[in-house]
Order: structure tokens, then sequence, then C-alpha cells
């Protein structure tokens, strides 16, 4: 199929590791999703003048539990699992069997210390269980989804092109500012207005910088794919959430590509039998059922 990202794109997340595709969501998918975090966090004026029971307290620290797929929003569902980012990871990862292994929402305020994230360091380490490979049909491919606009005013990621570090070690997965210094330097930051899309690779390198202007915060969605047979990869897992509410309702309106992306078995998959379709429409009575009901038909 043809490349979703141009050439200059392309170019640089596979010469650098990473790249930016500037006001790609939808406006109406993005206004909502927009809503659907005040929900979930404290605005920037709520965590500079703190409630009397300590509410906010929780997001002062980079170590929160961050809200995590499947959200009770549907908006942002549809963002981790909509044909932008599928397309975007089957074009990268050189294959059309993706899955969607990680999706999480985080918020950043000032003077909210992000620790470790501070160092220069690649995500690989808790994103597969081996190391990474470069050639297609291996990638994983990460991405930051922005819900605000991000500039370094309030923590734009910092990024090191991969030409810079190729020869890096395998197992310094942090550089410290004594043996890299001249890494440090490199300005190059993930500035771009809400609504974007922050491609990189588990093996690029970057790190987080924190900011003191209380009247901001930063808020995106971080999402990873990786090709299906890619099973070393991997960082949240679906099943655990299956008796979540939030679950049942995603999957009750979700479309045969997104409950894919999950594992979850295609129409004419092996799998499907008379006797599954119906356990699965009991578990799911909600769940559109024709298009693997239309498979099993076709197969007699």
């Amino acid at each position: 199929m043809p490349s979703v990202l141009t050439p200059d794109q392309r170019r640089q997340w596979e010469e650098d590791g990473w790249c930016v595709l500037e006001k790609v969501l939808p406006g109406d998918l993005l206004a909502s999703a927009q809503r659907a975090i005040d929900k979930l966090f404290p605005t920037a004026e709520e965590m500079a003048a703190p409630s009397a029971d300590g509410a906010e307290d929780r997001w002062r620290t980079w170590d929160a539990t961050w809200p995590d797929f499947p959200f009770r929003s549907r908006s942002l569902n549809a963002i981790a699992t909509s044909d932008l980012l599928i397309d975007v990871a089957e074009d990268l990862a050189g294959t059309d069997d993706v899955r969607m292994y990680m999706a999480i929402c985080s918020v950043k305020y000032a003077r909210q210390p992000s620790g470790y994230n501070r160092l220069l360091h690649v995500d690989f380490p808790n994103h597969t269980i081996t190391v990474p490979r470069p050639e297609a049909g291996y990638h994983q491919v990460e991405y930051f989804v922005y819900l605000t606009d991000v500039t370094p005013a309030n923590g734009a990621t910092r990024f090191v092109s991969r030409r810079r570090t190729a020869q890096v070690p395998v197992e310094e997965h942090s550089l410290n500012l004594d043996d890299y210094a001249e890494l440090y330097d490199d300005a190059t930051d993930a500035s771009a207005p809400a609504g974007s899309v922050v491609i990189y690779r588990p093996d690029t390198f970057h790190r987080s910088i924190d900011f003191t202007d209380p009247t901001l915060r930063r808020v995106m969605l971080h999402v990873s794919y990786r090709p299906t047979d890619a099973e070393w990869g991997s960082y949240q897992a679906w099943a655990f959430r299956g008796f979540s509410a939030e679950w049942h309702d995603f999957v009750q309106q979700a479309t045969p590509r997104q409950l894919a992306v999950l594992g979850f078995p295609a129409p004419g998959h092996p799998f499907w039998t008379a006797t599954t379709l119906e356990g699965v429409g009991r578990r799911y009575p909600g769940l559109d059922l024709t298009p693997w009901r239309e498979a099993i038909a076709a197969r007699v």
C-alpha cells in the first residue's frame, strides 16, 4: 500500500529515529478527547491552587499511575486504535499484521519532577525482552499523541538523532551527563500543536524536560504498536482488563480492525465456529457480529 508518510517524514524516521506529523487528528475527535482529559486530570489552575483535600497530590510525581487503555473515554480509545496509527504502524513495520501493545495517557505539570526520564534514555528495556532489530518486519513503533499544544515551555521531549548514537553500546540504555555531554547539547525538541503525532523508535534516545510555568500542562497519549509475530515486544495485556466495564464498552462499539490490533480474531480466522461465535455474542451482546457470521457462511 502507499506510504502514509511523506518522503521527508519517512527519511527522518529512518535516519533520525523519529518524526512529527502535525495536526493530523480530526478536529472533532481532538475536541472530544480534550473534554475527556479534563475529567481525568486536574487543570493547570487546579494544580496551582490545590484543594483542601489534596485531591491533586497524586499527579505531583511522574511515577503516578496513569490511566490506560481501555479508557472510560471512547474518544481516547478511538485515537489509540485509529486507522491513522494502524496505517503508520503497518507502513513502518513493513507488515499489514500489527498489534497495539500499549496505550497510556499522561500529564505533566510545572515543577513535577520527571526523575530518571531527564536522562537521555531509550524505551526498549521495558518494551521488549530482547533488543531492537532495525529491519522491516521487526520495528516497534511508538507514538506521542498530543492532546495539548507542546513546546519547550511545557516540557517538549528532546530527541537525539540515531545518526549520533548508533555506536552507543546496547546495554547503555540511560546515558550519564559526564560521558555523553555532547549529546545533551542537542536542542532538537518535538514541539507541535495539539492534534499532532510524534512517531519514534524504542531505540531512539530522548529525555524529558521539566518546566516551571504553573499556567501550563502537557497531556498526551503514549501508544505503541508492533508486528504481530514479534511476541517478544509487550507492555500491557488486554485480557487482564477483561472484567472491566471500559473493556466491554470498547469491544461492543469497536470495528473488526480495531479489535484485530488487540489480538481479537478477525473475521475468517479458524478460531471462529458457530459455538465460539455464539459464546462471544453472549459475552459481548452489543457487538455487531455480522462480519464474523458472513465469513463463517462463506466457508460453508
